[in-house]
């Protein structure tokens, strides 16, 4: 076991030294910015969702009730590398970025009634870009400006739940969450006129914090209803993510040659709440498949009680493939690799003078088992993003995801004689 928890300490020591990115999407200035709908590399391969799964070696973020899988304390944590090529009309350019993705940690308390506890921290939300807008003003060169956009930081969820199996097989799970965060927004206009010092910069910085809650449900397994010898383990899940009204401290600057406070005060974010159902199932008991969908009335939400015309309500569909190889003796580590795939459509919560903006991606990744209970986690995925249309940015992106899932027999009790 030593040696499990110094590699996992090296691992999240080098993924604390990359949390923080340089440039993420431009699109994440609008709102509160772009939704983490997972944090793993497993989930990431099926397409990010995975709402009905109780998998043993996965703590999902999105479904409580999942953790009835769960048979062995179990540490995960990911980082994540990425690339971001920016176009639009006129110009494009490239930009990377490397973070942590999160940390989380649960154990079995009974494995008779699926009782499990996990906690962990996790990104919600994430804002990180940097934009310039270049030749703004009248014909005249030496009349014209840039005007620079930039933009971090993000929403954090930190949580501790449980789940349970109530008679029937129907799991539930439950989690308490606390929210927090910092944003910072940047507006900077730089003169084109080599000779003028008349630049000027506005800075907004949101500190928001509060509580949430989700609940989760997971079917038992249908399939004994349908007498397939080929489908196995269906089920179906549901989950809801509710978040109250969230503090937020407020700070306003401008600068010109000199800093001048413009307005410290405190108001309430509202974020909407977010629906999750997915079905999945089992053929010939090593191939899985599962189809999920996730929504969230991003039109509702509301800063200082005032909604965004630039926001829209935001819908993910998502479908996944899993090879689970059949045990057996004498099989390496190769044979036992798990291999995933996934796709994934995403009405995101952006829209700009009435165009919506929409996301296509497609995953796959694989978990090398480091033991019978441990893994190293690795997927990666492709995404396009955005329009061209209107001198809008369409966005290219594709993300590595490496994480380390770590088992062991902590708290477990042994059986009485």
């Amino acid at each position: 076991m030593k040696s499990k928890i110094i590699i996992f300490l090296i691992f999240f020591s080098a993924s604390a030294f990359y949390s923080y990115a340089q440039v993420g999407s431009s699109y994440s200035r609008l709102g509160i910015g772009d939704v983490d709908y997972s944090y793993s590399a497993d989930r990431l391969g099926i397409g990010g969702l995975g709402i009905s799964i109780t998998d043993r070696q996965s703590i999902s973020i999105n479904n409580p009730a999942s953790w009835i899988g769960i048979k062995l304390t179990r540490i995960i944590a990911s980082l994540s590398y990425g690339g971001l090529y920016l176009s639009n009309n006129t110009a494009n350019s490239f930009y990377g970025k490397a973070q942590f993705e999160g940390f989380t940690f649960a154990f079995p308390v009974s494995q008779a009634h699926g009782i499990a506890v996990a906690m962990g921290v996790v990104p919600y939300t994430s804002i990180n870009y940097n934009v310039e807008e270049k030749n703004i003003g009248f014909s005249s060169t030496s009349d014209t400006y840039n005007i620079q956009y930039q933009g971090l930081g993000g929403l954090s969820k930190t949580f501790i739940g449980a789940s349970y199996t109530l008679p029937f097989d129907l799991s539930v799970g439950a989690s308490f969450d606390y929210y927090f965060g910092s944003m910072t927004y940047n507006v900077t206009t730089l003169p084109n006129n080599t000779a003028s010092d008349a630049s000027t910069s506005y800075d907004k910085s949101y500190d928001p914090k509060g509580v949430g809650t989700t609940f989760g449900f997971i079917s038992p397994d249908i399939s004994k209803f349908l007498n397939s010898k080929t489908i196995s383990d269906l089920r179906l899940g549901l989950s809801f993510n509710l978040l109250s009204t969230l503090s937020t401290d407020t700070l306003l600057t401008s600068s010109s040659n000199r800093v001048d406070t413009v307005g410290i005060g405190t108001t309430d974010m509202k974020i909407p709440m977010r629906i999750s159902a997915g079905l999945s199932f089992a053929l010939d008991k090593r191939y899985y498949l599962t189809f999920d969908a996730a929504s969230q009335a991003w039109s509702n939400y509301t800063f200082n009680n005032v909604k965004s015309n630039e926001l829209r309500n935001s819908l993910k569909l998502s479908a996944g493939f899993e090879f689970r190889p059949k045990l057996d003796l004498n099989m390496s580590n190769w044979d036992l690799i798990i291999w995933r795939a996934g796709v994934s459509y995403e009405k995101t919560q952006y829209q700009i003078n009435g165009i919506g903006i929409n996301q296509l991606s497609v995953a796959a990744g694989f978990s090398y088992p480091l033991s019978p209970v441990n893994s190293v986690d690795i997927a990666i995925q492709y995404s396009i993003r955005g329009t061209l249309d209107s001198n809008l940015i369409r966005e290219k992106m594709i993300s590595l995801n490496a994480g380390l899932s770590l088992g062991s027999f902590w708290f477990l009790r042994p059986k009485e004689e």
